[in-house]
């Protein structure tokens, strides 16, 4: 009877330790996609509107020879003019940070200053918004894609 219970209690951890190590290893990316278009954003293959910033780290990546997937939402805000944010989806947290490391990274490193304290970093991935704020109209998308991205 004592084999029995102690298989059964290996047999229950097995499959908690599984499941867990399922969920950890999931990409964060799956979560920030669905928190975007929740938030009424589209998912595109590409920033339609040719972003400088965009081409810049995307030509960077290339470069340094760097595991990562680049994505795109957008959303049309005022006057049904679209504002692009990009998502840099890297394989592992330790590739972001060799990808920050990296010295043909000037770009991506001066859009993060701060790794660790920076809202546009969560876990193996990075928030470039392709948008700019102007307050005097109430005019705020790059706080919008803070938020979401970090929900």
């Amino acid at each position: 009877m004592k084999t029995v219970s102690t298989r059964i209690v290996a047999l229950v951890l097995v499959t908690v330790m599984l499941a867990t190590m399922l969920v950890s290893c999931s990409s964060t990316f799956d979560k920030i996609k669905e928190n975007f278009v929740e938030a009424g954003y589209t998912y595109v293959s590409q920033d339609d509107e040719g972003n400088e910033t965009a081409k810049t780290i995307t030509t960077e990546l290339k470069q340094g020879d760097l595991d990562c997937t680049v994505h795109f939402f957008k959303k049309p805000v005022i006057w049904k003019i679209p504002v692009y944010c990009m998502v840099l989806e890297f394989k592992t947290d330790k590739e972001l940070t060799k990808a920050l490391a990296a010295d043909n990274m000037n770009t991506l490193r001066g859009i993060i200053e701060d790794l660790q304290g920076s809202d546009l970093v969560r876990d193996n991935c990075i928030l470039i918004p392709l948008a700019f704020d102007i307050n005097e109209l109430g005019f705020n998308p790059r706080e919008e894609m803070i938020e979401v991205f970090n929900q």
